[in-house]
């Protein structure tokens, strides 16, 4: 009951009023990190625990926030901009849950690659590792890596990279679209400019 409760209302206020700016502060930040994460391989190393928590992040927001809509949606009136918010409100859920799978995914696989070696396993310099990495190496690799922390790892940590930028880019375009549409629910009725006359009373 109280969990009920605190899916409808925060001190007098609808819980999703909240939820939402959270959910746009870590959607906002997984989008931009992602981007730079995947773009930017020197960034890599110290943006791995930053995005690893704004996956854990996006996963609760993705399954909480859409919910905390419904509850809201119960107690206004229907409508055409509403319906549409709600549809795209939960179609982002399932993208920041799926894209937060990936974060962590990404971040355990690319990580946790192991640190550079001056000489690696099997003798050779890390400069001659660097020579003849492959173009998987380069996709998902961490700078100034000499060996891999698994086989396969090149294929796996190529294709999860590749994954975080389709979805960085994604959830950018879903978060102004669901966006643009709840401000409309609430805001589309409201003059795009003051009456005439409007605020001359004390003149």
């Amino acid at each position: 009951m109280v969990l009920a409760d605190l899916f409808n209302n925060v001190n007098g206020l609808p819980t999703h009023a909240l939820m939402v700016h959270f959910t746009v502060v870590v959607a906002t930040g997984a989008t931009i990190g992602g981007l730079a994460f995947a773009l930017v391989p020197r960034f890599r190393r110290w943006l791995s625990w930053p995005l690893l928590v704004t996956g854990v992040l996006s996963i609760v927001l993705g399954l909480v926030t859409p919910s905390t809509g419904e509850k809201l949606e119960a107690r206004v009136d229907p409508s055409p901009l509403l319906e549409k918010h709600t549809e795209l409100g939960d179609q982002m859920g399932t993208i920041m849950i799926a894209y937060g799978v990936i974060l962590i995914l990404a971040m355990v696989v690319v990580r946790f690659r192991r640190r550079a070696e001056t000489v690696g396993a099997d003798g050779s310099t890390a400069e001659a590792h660097a020579a003849r990495s492959t173009v998987l190496d380069r996709i998902g690799g961490l700078r100034g890596e000499s060996a891999r922390a698994f086989p396969g790892q090149p294929q796996v940590a190529a294709a999860l990279t590749l994954l975080v930028l389709a979805f960085s880019v994604i959830s950018g375009i879903w978060i102004y679209r669901t966006g643009e549409a709840g401000a409309r629910s609430v805001w589309d009725d409201v003059p795009a400019t003051a009456p005439a006359g409007h605020g001359d009373e004390g003149r």
